[in-house]
């Protein structure tokens, strides 16, 4: 899906795979996993509805990434919730 290798292309994020999509009765998910970081796409077309998820490490930016997306989509409205999150501290045993 080119729109979300240009979305990962504006934010500074290098894809590892090609984007994994799967189609169901309530619309299309859409996952690209990248180096640093990831942009996943819910679409619910009879909804009117689409939730995006672009995160990245570093010198990224989530934000150009997401620009691309709702201007492709030619979106009436957007809504964002940006979680700034701090070093992981601690193990996994």
């Amino acid at each position: 899906m080119g729109l979300l290798l240009a979305a990962a292309n504006a934010a500074g994020l290098n894809p590892v795979t090609p984007p994994a999509v799967t189609a169901g009765p309530k619309g299309v998910g859409v996952a690209l996993l990248c180096h640093g970081g990831h942009i996943t796409l819910h679409a619910a077309p009879d909804d009117g509805l689409c939730f995006v998820d672009v995160a990245g490490l570093g010198s990224t930016h989530p934000q150009r990434g997401l620009d691309v997306i709702i201007k492709r989509l030619g979106a009436r409205e957007g809504r964002t919730d940006v979680r700034r999150r701090g070093p992981v501290i601690g193990t996994l045993d």
